[in-house]
């Protein structure tokens, strides 16, 4: 069994993947995410161990990213469970079948983008824009939003990736937050 952590907005996703299928999937929404997500996660493993951990590492909400990110490096760590990562927008990307792709997602104030080429590489680096400047770039470059997630395509790909060490899994940031503008 792997498990598959996405905590970069406001709901918590655990899948359970197991002999090709998605054998549990638990979506809880709400913003106390430090609150639910241990419990949360103790309840979906029920005390069984998984075989590697597949984390969403952002972009997305500053501590919901970090707190995902956290818990995944601690189960890999001490656990000694292989670990792979993938973005909230490399999510997008996989479950779109455009060939080349401008996908992003939005916040209250503004919407995170990548572009991304027929390999899935990215093309450039992620961006977060402000819902004003976004009105002008999607009359330009037509963004896809409001996907909704393969999880079964997704966890396939990142199983496909090589683990990393639970040390370099870190969060990507891209909104400034308020203290740095």
């Amino acid at each position: 069994m792997h498990l598959f952590i996405d905590t970069h907005l406001d709901e918590i996703t655990y899948i359970l993947y197991e002999n090709n299928s998605i054998v549990k999937k638990v979506v809880e929404k709400g913003r106390e995410h430090s609150k639910i997500l241990m419990p949360l996660l103790k309840e979906v493993l029920n005390d069984k161990k998984p075989k590697s951990i597949i984390v969403v590492n952002g972009p997305g909400a500053f501590t919901s990213v970090r707190l995902g990110v956290t818990i995944a490096k601690s189960l890999a760590y001490t656990m000694d469970i292989p670990i792979r990562v993938i973005s909230s927008l490399e999510c997008i990307a996989l479950s779109v079948n455009d060939e080349d792709k401008i996908v992003g997602f939005s916040d209250n104030n503004g919407y995170y983008i990548g572009i991304f080429n027929q390999e899935l590489e990215l093309i450039g680096e992620y961006k977060y824009i402000s819902n004003k400047e976004f009105e002008v770039y999607n009359a330009k470059y037509k963004v896809i939003t409001n996907v909704e997630l393969d999880y079964l395509k997704i966890i396939e790909f990142c199983l496909k990736k090589s683990p990393i060490n639970p040390h370099k899994v870190n969060p990507i940031y891209v909104k400034k937050l308020d203290v740095e503008k």
